[in-house]
């Protein structure tokens, strides 16, 4: 992780902006941006993720989302790059396994998967106040195939979570999904009938999980 570290994540301040930038642009859901802390030439530290760069001629002006939480609601705030005289990624970790390093797949076991999928489906009724069955039937998958199975149920409770954000996106969740069905297929598809969602994977996953997640958030919303 250090070799990454420094090969990975070494440059200088106007690259991070662009690139960070960039990863913006590439999503709708600013939860899952690489979370910072910008110094200033001041001393005042803004904390948040990066949305937007816009280059002049002779300096950058950034758009920054700060941080909500139950308390606070998020701010935009906008400031010269020529003010920033230090930045801090924080969790770096997650940063590059979400968008920089594609992780080694590792065995699953079927208890593990089976021990899984019970827990999302106490976090989805936990997070959502709905009981929606996750059906993950462990003896059809394919071995090679549980790792892929296990990140993606993993992010099932924050994705509909996110879809689930507002009365209206609650209400379609409450009244179209009961069951979620995971299996693994051919190609990709997102289906809804008869209020079971079936997600079918297609596997190895040849994209990141933020992507896949995006991808199904997507796709689900187009059912609803």
């Amino acid at each position: 992780m250090i070799r990454q570290h420094t090969e990975t994540l070494c440059k200088n301040l106007s690259s991070w902006f662009m690139e960070l930038a960039a990863l913006a642009q590439q999503t709708d859901d600013s939860s899952s941006l690489p979370r910072l802390e910008i110094l200033l030439r001041s001393g005042q530290v803004v904390r948040g993720s990066i949305l937007k760069v816009q280059t002049s001629a002779h300096e950058q002006w950034l758009m920054i989302l700060g941080p909500a939480d139950a308390y606070t609601q998020s701010e935009l705030t906008f400031l010269s790059g020529n003010e920033v005289v230090a930045l801090t990624l924080l969790e770096p970790e997650r940063y590059l396994k979400q968008f920089v390093v594609t992780p080694d797949p590792k065995h699953v076991g079927a208890l593990e998967l089976k021990r899984a999928a019970q827990h999302v489906e106490a976090e989805l009724e936990k997070n959502l106040q709905l009981t929606i069955g996750l059906q993950v039937n462990v003896n059809s998958i394919p071995e090679q195939a549980r790792w892929d199975v296990l990140r993606t149920i993993g992010f099932l409770p924050s994705l509909l979570s996110g879809i689930a954000s507002d009365e209206l996106g609650r209400k379609q969740v409450r009244e179209n999904i009961a069951a979620i069905c995971i299996e693994v297929a051919n190609k990709n598809q997102t289906l809804l009938i008869h209020n079971t969602l079936t997600l079918k994977l297609k596997t190895p996953l040849s994209v990141s999980v933020t992507k896949e997640k995006e991808r199904l958030k997507s796709e689900i919303e187009q059912l609803l």
